[in-house]
């Protein structure tokens, strides 16, 4: 497994905070857009991601992109196992889809009020199996909205890559580890991390 992460600016600091939590791990710390191919964060949100992901797949296929904010404070072997085993890992975000998308969005995806309890993971914290066929249809599909500029939108409303790759995970069936399983929120307002948490996230 490698995991990747893409960060400029600030967001430096809190790369190097996940580069060293990381030890003996295989890990990608990415800082420049050009040489991944990407536009940039204010021209298309977030969509480093997916090429910082496609760039780590060439190492390796099987990848765990995190967030700047995020850092390892436990046993990564369980988040490496339901990868290898699942073909990906995605954790539930508590958040539905329908409130975190953007007009044209849902008529991009046709989102049905049938769809309404269609939930988020939380994008911050991905695993991809790129040896698993439906998760090169989902990571295909989730390109593909990118491209139809579908992580562009307002930050108050739309969750960018999140609501368009959480749509099409649940249009596919995928299902999500539950939300605080391996990732917490720390500091003030957050209670006490669950046991067993692999990984720690808090702001820059």
């Amino acid at each position: 497994m490698i995991i990747v992460n893409f960060s400029t600016k600030e967001y430096k600091l809190g790369q190097q905070r996940l580069a060293n939590s990381l030890n003996g791990y295989k890990k990608l710390m990415l800082d420049d857009y050009v040489s991944i191919g990407s536009p940039t964060h204010q021209e298309s949100p977030y969509e480093f991601k997916i090429h910082s992901i496609r760039t780590a797949a060439n190492h390796d296929p099987h990848v765990l992109w995190c967030d700047s904010s995020l850092w390892r404070v436990g046993d990564m072997s369980k988040i490496e196992s339901i990868i290898e085993h699942k073909g990906y890992f995605m954790e539930e975000s508590g958040h539905y889809c329908k409130d975190w998308c953007k007009s044209d969005t849902k008529q991009y995806f046709n989102l049905l009020p049938s769809e309404d309890h269609f939930i988020m993971f939380s994008a911050g914290l991905l695993g991809l199996n790129f040896q698993r066929s439906e998760v090169i249809e989902w990571f295909s599909k989730w390109c593909s909205a990118a491209q139809h500029g579908h992580f562009k939108g307002p930050w108050d409303t739309h969750r960018h890559d999140m609501v368009c790759g959480s749509i099409i995970a649940q249009r596919m069936g995928f299902t999500y580890e539950r939300g605080g399983s391996h990732m917490a929120y720390i500091g003030p307002g957050y209670g006490k991390p669950g046991e067993g948490v692999v990984m720690y996230l808090q702001g820059i």
